[in-house]
């Protein structure tokens, strides 16, 4: 199975949103393996983007130096988590040359014209919308509000739904030759040659947050099927809610923040697995302490069950969610549910059924695929 989920722009310290979409497909990934499923799981970097150069420029730094930084912190917080690595996390600033190869592709191919910039043309994919079941009023209206329809200039583009391949770069960032001047990817272009130079033409499942939907998945979808000729792009998509904090999403730009060093100051790093995975993947929900702590007493209960057997049968030292590994049988509810649009809630309710008649073997063996390896303590 092919996976490829849009990964951070790494600018600032990641947060619960971010840790919800990255642990929601780290479970679907353990499962699959779990199940005897070979999977290939890419997740992007996206290192060339406005809010990486914003924060660099503020903060009066080199680019490359915050990016490096905030993904480290990254695969810190989600190696605490207990995440199962994506098999490559490619970094738009080492992928110039495969993105620049499809931008020009599409410009041969009568996809794209270039005035101040080079231009996808969304009038020549006539499925635009229908990812994301928008209107063409809606998506130039998401557009507005976004503030994208200016990216690089309104003007010069012959539709407001056209998007830049290309562009030129500002003052202070970085630029990379082309025939089409010197400048950086547009956004949306740079996950298209990811995906397909990693995964190929066609991939199994592509997942991120719902608020990539539209304009990005969207983007991504008619860019890459008018590239390869290829439908679809992606067999699946797979969006997770947004998570909100204090009655608002939960957003950098907002400031209206949990980050994940803070959830973990609370509580154990499987009780924060569990507290996420209580919710279903493609539902918004509110973030409250409250549950976060229900989870901590949950996470305890279990521990101290698994200790007592290991005490009992001179097993590896305890304190961990690895257990019986991932090639054991799983239970068949706990597997149904998990099969079932990874129904995580249904899930934890059959681990919790477990813990309450003090079947530890059943435990370990669910365990690992809901908390991946994070820490019971």
């Amino acid at each position: 199975m092919s996976l490829y989920v849009c990964g951070v722009t790494p600018y600032d310290s990641g947060h619960m949103g971010h840790a919800f979409t990255f642990c929601t497909f780290d479970v679907l990934v353990r499962f699959m393996e779990a199940s005897g499923v070979r999977v290939r799981y890419v997740q992007n970097v996206t290192d060339v983007d406005d809010p990486l150069f914003e924060r660099a420029r503020r903060d009066g730094v080199d680019w490359r130096s915050l990016a490096d930084h905030e993904i480290e912190l990254l695969v810190r917080d989600m190696t605490v988590l207990g995440w199962r690595p994506p098999d490559v996390m490619p970094r738009v600033s080492e992928e110039i040359g495969p993105i620049l190869v499809a931008a020009t592709r599409l410009k041969r191919r009568g996809f794209a014209y270039h005035t101040d910039a080079l231009y996808f043309d969304a009038s020549r994919y006539s499925g635009y919308g229908a990812l994301s079941h928008l209107s063409r009023r809606s998506m130039v209206r998401k557009l507005r509000a976004e503030e994208l329809l200016g990216v690089v200039g309104a003007n010069a583009k012959a539709d407001a739904l056209d998007f830049p391949l290309w562009r030129p770069s500002g003052a202070g960032e970085p630029a990379w030759p082309s025939e089409f001047g010197e400048g950086r990817p547009g956004w949306h272009i740079e996950c298209s040659a990811m995906a397909m130079r990693y995964l190929g033409p066609q991939i199994d499942i592509h997942g991120g947050g719902r608020d990539l939907e539209f304009s990005h998945h969207e983007s991504e979808r008619a860019q890459s099927e008018s590239l390869t000729g290829k439908v679809p792009f992606a067999r699946t998509w797979m969006h997770t809610g947004l998570v909100r904090y204090n009655g608002r999403k939960m957003s950098k730009s907002l400031g209206n923040l949990v980050l994940v060093g803070q959830a973990l100051e609370r509580a154990p790093a499987a009780a924060v697995r569990l507290y996420l995975a209580s919710h279903r993947y493609g539902r918004d929900w509110a973030f409250q302490w409250s549950g976060l702590a229900q989870a901590a007493r949950f996470v305890e209960r279990m521990r101290v069950l698994l200790e007592g057997e290991v005490r009992g049968a001179g097993a590896p030292k305890p304190g961990t969610a690895a257990g019986a590994g991932p090639r054991s049988v799983l239970p068949k509810r706990f597997a149904a549910a998990l099969a079932n649009n990874l129904d995580t809630p249904t899930a934890i309710r059959e681990l919790r059924a477990a813990v309450r008649r003090g079947d530890a073997a059943a435990v370990r063996t669910m365990l690992p695929v809901l908390a991946g390896t994070a820490s019971l303590r």
